[in-house]
C-alpha cells in the first residue's frame, strides 16, 4: 500500500484547514484500528492522514441535561469513567464485550460510529440513550441524532469539511434500565451476528413512558425497532408484553445471510435477544422499586 503523508495539528480548526486543503484524498484517524486494516487491503487509499491525538477531543463531562464524551476518547477512557459506569450501564456492557484490552486500548467512541459498520457495537447503546452527534467545520457546529448519522453501510451524512468531534448522551430519568446484548461466533473478538440494546423508563403510575429498541447486525445500519417501540410505550410491563414486543421487533429486522450468520438464523435471534434484553430491563427495574 501506498504512504500517505501525516500530520498531527495541534487544534481543531487545523485539522479542519488540513482537512479542506486535502480534500477527498484526506482521512481523520484516531485509534486506527479500523482505518488501518482497510488501508491495507485497499477499500481506503488516502493521501494524507490527519492524527487528531494532539486535539483536545478526549474529554468526559458531564453537563446538566447531558454528558459529553469526546470523539478521541478510547474504549477502555469510557469503562474507566465513573459518569460512564453511573449512568449508561449499556455502553459499559457493550465496552467490556469490544474486541480485547489492547484494541479497547487504542479504539476511540468517534471511530466506532465513523465506520458506519452496520454491526458497530457501541451504536446500539448510544442510540438506546438517545445520543447525538457534533459535527464541527469551520465556524460551524451542528448537532444531528445518532439515528439519522448513518446512510448505509460506510455510509454518513458527515459533509466533506466536518468531523465528528463529540457524542453527547442524554441523561436518563428516574427508574430507567437498559441493556445490551451481543452475539457472536465466539465468546470474544468477534463481529456481532446480531446485537441488540433495550431500555425502558417508567413514569410515576410504573407505566411505559419511554422505550427504546435498538438492532444491531440485521439491517444496513444499526435501527430503532420502532414499531416495537410503540407497542410497548404507554403501557404497564409484563412478561407477556415484552413478549409480543420482542416478536415485533424481529419482524422489523431485515438482515441477510453471509459468512457469519443466515438470514433465518439472525432473525430468529433477533427475537431471542430482544426478548431476553427486555426481561432483563423489567428485572432490574422491579429489584430497583423494590430496594427502594
Amino acid at each position: 500500500m501506498d504512504v500517505p503523508a501525516y500530520a498531527a495539528p495541534a487544534t481543531i480548526e487545523d485539522a479542519l484547514r488540513l482537512k479542506k486543503k486535502a480534500g477527498a484524498g484526506a482521512r481523520i484517524i484516531a485509534g486506527g484500528t479500523d482505518l488501518i486494516l482497510k488501508m491495507r487491503d485497499q477499500v481506503f487509499s488516502p493521501t494524507l492522514l490527519i492524527d487528531l491525538q494532539n486535539v483536545s477531543l478526549n474529554t468526559i463531562a458531564r453537563a446538566t441535561d447531558h454528558v459529553g464524551i469526546g470523539a478521541s476518547v478510547t474504549l477502555s477512557g469510557l469503562l474507566n469513567s465513573d459518569d460512564i459506569n453511573d449512568l449508561y450501564p449499556a455502553l459499559v456492557q457493550a465496552c467490556r464485550e469490544f474486541a480485547g484490552p489492547p484494541i479497547r486500548n487504542r479504539g476511540t467512541i468517534g471511530g466506532n460510529i465513523v465506520n458506519a459498520s452496520p454491526a458497530a457495537d457501541l451504536v446500539p447503546p448510544l442510540m438506546v440513550y438517545d445520543a447525538c452527534v457534533v459535527l464541527t467545520s469551520s465556524g460551524n457546529a451542528r448537532k444531528v441524532a445518532l439515528a439519522d448519522f448513518f446512510e448505509g453501510p460506510g455510509q454518513t451524512v458527515l459533509a466533506p469539511d466536518e468531523i465528528l468531534t463529540e457524542v453527547r448522551l442524554a441523561r436518563m430519568p428516574a427508574d430507567t434500565s437498559a441493556t445490551f446484548i451481543k452475539l457472536g461466533q465466539r465468546r470474544s473478538m468477534a463481529i456481532s451476528m446480531v446485537s441488540v440494546a433495550t431500555r425502558l423508563t417508567l413514569d410515576d403510575n410504573g407505566s411505559i413512558s419511554a422505550a427504546r429498541i435498538v438492532l444491531g447486525s440485521v439491517a444496513p445500519t444499526p435501527i430503532h425497532a420502532r414499531t416495537a417501540e410503540k407497542t410497548l410505550e404507554g403501557n404497564a410491563p409484563s412478561d407477556d408484553l415484552l413478549r409480543h414486543a420482542a416478536t415485533v421487533a424481529g419482524n422489523e429486522a431485515t438482515p441477510i445471510s453471509d459468512v457469519r450468520a443466515s438470514e433465518a438464523y439472525r432473525s430468529d435471534m433477533t427475537e431471542v435477544l430482544v426478548r431476553r434484553a427486555l426481561l432483563a430491563n423489567l428485572a432490574g427495574l422491579r429489584k430497583s422499586m423494590s430496594s427502594d
